[in-house]
Order: structure tokens, then sequence, then C-alpha cells
């Protein structure tokens, strides 16, 4: 049986997304692009994105939400290119900065239960 790596439990959720890409410490962008999520969980997101990303590369995230968008910062923490059909990557990500009434927001709609503190909230 393989054993669970995840601290937190993730649930499919399909978000569109719109993204800049940031090396640490750097205020300037060095890449746009688009995706979705792919399960949503306490601790981060699993993106479906198009561009192979580096560890360690951070990422101002616009998540299409309801009626209005969320607006997160994560951190990538793998990366494993789709096999099979398409060109994307799956993408693992933890979250660096979120509202906290969005992140409760998003977790409640997408069934993530408890809802704990994860990651910089406001």
């Amino acid at each position: 049986m393989k054993k669970e790596r995840r601290r937190f439990v993730r649930v499919p959720a399909e978000h569109l997304i719109a993204f800049s890409c940031f090396n640490p410490g750097e205020d300037i962008p060095f890449d746009h692009s688009m995706g979705k999520t792919v399960n949503v969980g306490e601790g981060g997101l699993m993106l479906y994105v198009y561009k192979s990303l580096r560890k360690g590369t951070l990422l101002d995230l616009d998540i299409a939400f309801e009626e209005t968008t969320i607006n997160a910062t994560v951190e990538v923490l793998r990366v494993r290119r789709r096999p099979s059909k398409g060109d994307g990557y799956f993408t693992s990500t933890r979250f660096i900065l979120i509202d906290h009434r969005d992140y409760h927001r998003m977790m409640q709609y997408d069934g993530v239960f408890p809802v704990r503190k994860a990651g910089n909230m406001n």
C-alpha cells in the first residue's frame, strides 16, 4: 500500500486560473500563463498548467471563483508531466499568502473540512 505524503486531504475542484511566475525574493514576474486547479486542500492546490515550472517558483494566482476572483500566492513543490494525453504539467503547490476570508470561502465551497489556518493568511 502506498504511503500518503500529504499533510492535508485534497478534494477534486476545477477553477480556471491565471498566474504570474516569480523567483523567490524578486518583484518582477518572469512569465505569465493560465491553467486550472485539479484539486484543493487545506495546505495548497494541485494545478494543471501548460508550462514546466521549477520547484520553489512563486505563483501569484488569480482563481476564478463563483462571480469573482480570489488572489493567492503559492509555492511550487513538485511538477510532473501529464501522462499520455496533452502537453501539460501537474503542479503541486502550497499556500504562501491568501486572504483568510477567501480561503475559508473556497474551502467550504469545495468541501474541504475541517478548515484550519494554512500559510500566511491576512
